[in-house]
C-alpha cells in the first residue's frame, strides 16, 4: 500500500477519533460524573477553555498534514508538546473503559503520525 495513503487514513483515524471521544464524554456513568466533579474547580475551567483552543488550532492542523502543507509538520509537534503538558497540569480526571481505549488509541496513532512525519519518505512530501 501506498504510503501517503496510509498517512492519509492514519489523519482520518485521527479526526474519526477525536469525535468519537467528546461523543463519549457526553455518554460518561454516573460513578464517573461524581469523581470528575469532586476535583472540579476554577483552574479546572480555564484549562477546558485552553483545551478547546487547542482542539480546535488541532483540527485545523489534521486539515493541513492532509493537504501536506509545510507548516502543518512544525505545529502538530508544537501542539503535541504543548497538550501532554497541559494534561500534566490538569487535575485527576476518571474516564470509563471504552473512554481510557479511545484515548490510547488516539496517543498511538498521534506517535504514528509523528513517526511518518520525521522518519519516513512522507517528509518530502512536505517540503514541496
Amino acid at each position: 500500500m501506498n504510503l501517503i495513503t496510509i498517512f492519509k487514513r492514519l489523519i482520518l483515524l485521527d479526526l474519526s477519533l477525536i469525535i468519537l471521544i467528546i461523543v463519549a464524554v457526553f455518554f460518561e456513568t454516573k460513578e464517573v460524573a461524581d469523581f470528575n466533579m469532586y476535583f472540579e474547580n476554577d483552574y479546572s475551567n480555564a484549562l477546558l477553555i485552553i483545551f478547546g483552543i487547542g482542539l480546535l488550532i488541532y483540527l485545523i492542523n489534521l486539515f493541513l498534514l492532509y493537504k501536506f502543507k509545510s507548516i502543518g509538520k512544525q505545529i502538530y509537534l508544537i501542539l503535541f508538546i504543548v497538550l501532554m503538558v497541559l494534561s500534566l497540569l490538569s487535575p485527576p480526571n476518571a474516564m470509563d473503559s471504552w473512554l481510557y481505549v479511545l484515548d490510547g488509541l488516539g496517543m498511538a496513532n498521534s506517535g504514528a503520525i509523528l513517526v511518518l512525519l520525521y522518519f519516513s519518505p512522507i517528509k518530502k512530501e512536505f517540503e514541496k
